[in-house]
């Protein structure tokens, strides 16, 4: 039998045979024979083996085996919410309306926005002497995780509403996060489509005419809203409103420099620091023109408690309607739950009725199964009707104590003119300068409009 030597790397992934010269040629038994006593069980060359028998060379190592390598499983991957993907795309598809193109995604608290799919194992691979070598883990996602996001069974979930953002930087690392900020540098046009956001927003520029503006918790425009639409739950500053009679704005306070031709709804304060020319102004409380020389000329303006400017109307004696008191549709409302009230007491009464007459038939065992349901059931529809009225009973006072509460509160102010042409409607009374009144406060006393002087110092902001 011919002289072998055999050498296994490390890993043992690699075999290697040397022929030793003894005089007598190498056999494929001899070798084979060789290699199973030395454990060499697994990727065996046979071709090798040919070789090395057809033309044998002595002391040069044959690379006679190879390990099968493990497999490399598949790398850790992203899969966002199938939403936020269609939102994503859309970015890269044209709309029919392309007001309503808009690059904000937006996602709600506890939406899941994407789930990380682990990185799998790859198949296990086998050495030279048939161990098992475990298949190899793919790539972790290299992912980093804003303040507003968290990870739960490898889901990743908004902690808030507000606007969904990803980037990837160049070494791969993706980074995701919820926010509830929003900046649009520039004008609000078919740039940016409609904007919608569930939370504060800032626009440097305009809002250009047709678009929509909606905000959640704050809003400031730093150019002109124009004949468009704008809506804040919260409070809101623009620097300018030029509706063109279109124009509509609607937020909790309102700061602005000038408001023209537009409509604005305000659930508090309204503070303009120029002029309110002819548009239709609500407020829940207050409309204060603050500048000096400031005005409120043409259109109408409506508050509960205060109007107050420099200048009320012009000397053109252009009609300018500025009413204090309830809103209409506070009184339509207590009309509306007096109606209601009355309707319920009397079908509380019927019942009450029947309950009567059905105890008396209970007390002498006179009432049967039917009846005996019928009770229930009526006893059941007077305690819902008692409850009902209760409630409207404790809304008209609140209605009613607001309504006497801005008698006392009610004022309009022109701090230095109010010229003819103006309507001064107090809880409904109306008073009509026929000349020009300086320094003047309108005021209900005894269902009656009467006049004050006005001086600075003695009613300022503070008594309101």
């Amino acid at each position: 039998m011919a002289r072998y030597e055999i050498k296994i790397s490390e890993d043992a992934m690699v075999a290697s045979l040397k022929l030793i010269n003894d005089g007598r040629p190498p056999t494929i038994n001899e070798i084979e024979e060789f290699l199973r006593e030395k454990g060499i069980v697994h990727g065996i060359m046979n071709e090798v083996i040919q070789h090395i028998i057809s033309n044998p060379k002595y002391d040069k190592d044959y690379t006679i085996a190879y390990g099968t390598p493990p497999g490399i499983g598949e790398d850790a991957k992203i899969v966002f919410r199938e939403i936020i993907e269609k939102e994503i795309e859309n970015k890269e598809t044209s709309k029919i309306d392309m007001k309503e193109v808009s690059e904000l995604v937006i996602v709600n608290k506890g939406d899941e926005l994407a789930e990380i799919i682990p990185p799998t194992k790859g198949e296990d691979g086998k050495n030279v002497k048939g161990g098992i070598v475990e298949g190899l883990l793919g790539k972790e996602l290299k992912l980093r995780l804003g303040k507003n996001v968290y990870i739960e069974n490898n889901k990743i979930i908004s902690k808030m509403d507000g606007k969904f953002i990803t980037t990837q930087d160049k070494s791969g690392e993706i980074y995701i996060d919820v926010l509830d900020e929003h900046k649009i540098n520039g004008n609000v046009d078919y740039s940016t489509g409609n904007v919608r956001f569930p939370g504060k927003l800032y626009i440097s520029g305009d809002v250009k005419a047709g678009f929509v503006v909606e905000a959640r918790d704050y809003l400031e425009i730093k150019g002109v809203v124009e004949s468009a639409t704008v809506i804040c739950e919260g409070d809101a500053y623009i620097f300018g409103v030029k509706g063109a009679g279109k124009g509509f704005v609607k937020a909790k306070n309102l700061k602005c420099n000038y408001i023209e031709n537009s409509f604005v709804e305000v659930e508090e304060t309204l503070i303009v620091s120029t002029s309110i020319l002819n548009s239709t102004i609500k407020s829940g409380k207050n409309v204060i023109v603050e500048g000096k020389n400031g005005r409120i000329a043409g259109g109408s303006v409506l508050a509960t408690k205060l109007i107050e400017s420099d200048i009320l109307g012009s000397v053109m004696h252009v009609r300018t309607i500025c009413e204090v008191g309830i809103p209409p549709e506070l009184n339509q409302e207590l009309i509306k739950l007096e109606n209601q009230l009355a309707s319920d007491t009397e079908n509380l009464k019927k019942i009450s009725s029947i309950l009567t007459g059905l105890r008396k038939l209970k007390e002498m065992d006179k009432l049967d199964e039917q009846r005996l349901e019928y009770y229930k059931k009526s006893l059941n529809t007077f305690k819902v009707l008692l409850e009902e009225i209760e409630k409207t009973q404790e809304r008209i006072r609140e209605i009613k104590s607001q309504i006497q509460d801005s008698r006392e509160e009610a004022f309009i102010i022109a701090r230095d003119v109010a010229y003819p042409g103006v309507e001064i409607i107090i809880h409904k009374k109306k008073f009509v300068p026929t000349k020009p009144l300086t320094k003047v406060i309108f005021q209900l006393e005894n269902e009656e409009i009467v006049l004050h002087g006005y001086k600075a110092e003695v009613f300022k902001q503070g008594d309101y």
